[in-house]
């Protein structure tokens, strides 16, 4: 996706220093750009979640845990027992989880602990982190 990027922002340089577009114009088309890609990375995430989420409940059982958010005790454990599963095959740290991501380790702890519900962001950022990528399946 980086090429594909870096492509983009090559052309509409060359049409910016050709005089094809203005700077507003070109700023609009990398704004639309980046909104495109950022919403086409939630979408991977969600579904990768799922995909986790689903791989939780029909494998093993998970334990129990306070949780300090209004849902299940099995989605939000499902997804920080496979963040800690993920983030352990990576053989990183929280810390250096917290170095690529910018996610406070002590946030990282509380979604791995079960006690913290994470946003889409936030877990989209966490996948690139590990360099996974992210889906949902709806069974």
């Amino acid at each position: 996706m980086e090429d594909k990027r870096i492509g983009i922002y090559q052309m509409l340089a060359e049409m910016l220093e050709n005089q094809e577009m203005s700077q507003e114009e070109e700023r609009k088309v990398r704004e639309l750009f980046e909104e495109r890609e950022n919403r086409r990375a939630e979408i991977r995430i969600a579904y990768d979640l799922l995909n986790l989420l689903q791989k939780e409940v029909r494998g093993k059982a998970v334990p129990d845990r306070a949780l300090g958010n209004q849902y299940g005790a099995g989605m939000c454990n499902g997804f920080g027992v496979s963040l800690y599963q993920a983030r352990l095959e990576a053989g990183i740290t929280q810390q250096q989880l917290e170095d690529v991501t910018g996610i406070n380790q002590a946030d990282i702890s509380r979604i791995e602990r079960g006690i913290s519900n994470p946003s889409l962001a936030t877990i989209q950022r966490l996948a690139d982190g590990l360099g996974m990528g992210l889906s949902i399946d709806f069974v």
